[in-house]
């Protein structure tokens, strides 16, 4: 009984180590810190320094704080320009077609992702305004007024404006107009006289 007992905890024990080693393994931080020792040729004890050092990172993004995004995508952008003028240089000196046909393809595909680098940048600096738009169908003795508000976004980076509905179909009193009702007969036309009640 004692026996089984110890190799059910141990179980236990092996499945918790095997679940902590897959949330560090998948965790995002943990999988770029490992992705950047491996390029830069740090050694692997410094690890955990880059995993924390992302994590700060990642809170300060939390925070709605994009400075550090806002610097990489610019030093992205100019890598990727210099890399244009680099390609187009080599293109323009090639003497073989194939080889100026190669570098200034992979020069415009440089210039492409600078030009992208920097529209997403413009995006982080000024969002694009999101308009909500209320309708009002009227139809044949049907009226549907669509004004549902989205669900609030906590992290959303626009302010939702508060609109009020339209109040076209209202009477002065606050009651809604029953457009089927009969309008009073006006005295304009006298040629005309009323069928009957």
């Amino acid at each position: 009984m004692k026996l089984d007992y110890q190799v059910q905890l141990q179980k236990k024990e092996t499945q918790a180590q095997a679940q902590a080693l897959a949330r560090t393994v998948t965790n995002p931080e943990s999988l770029s810190a490992a992705v950047l020792c491996l390029s830069k040729n740090i050694a692997v004890t410094n690890v955990n320094e880059m995993v924390d050092e992302l994590k700060k990172q990642s809170a300060a993004v939390h925070a709605n704080d994009l400075s550090r995004a806002e610097s990489m995508l610019i030093a992205q952008a100019h890598t990727l320009d210099g890399l244009f003028a680099k390609l187009s240089s080599h293109a323009l000196t090639s003497t073989d077609i194939d080889k100026f046909e190669r570098y200034l393809k992979l020069a415009l595909r440089s210039q492409a992702q600078a030009r992208a680098t920097l529209q997403t940048l413009g995006e982080l600096k000024s969002p694009k305004q999101v308009a909500f738009v209320g309708q009002a169908n009227i139809g044949q003795q049907v009226q549907v007024n669509n004004h549902a508000q989205p669900a609030e976004n906590k992290t959303a980076r626009t302010r939702k404006k508060q609109t009020e509905p339209n109040k076209l179909l209202e009477e002065p009193d606050g009651e809604r107009m029953d457009t089927r009702k009969k309008g009073a007969t006006s005295g304009a036309d006298t040629v005309m006289a009323a069928v009957g009640k």
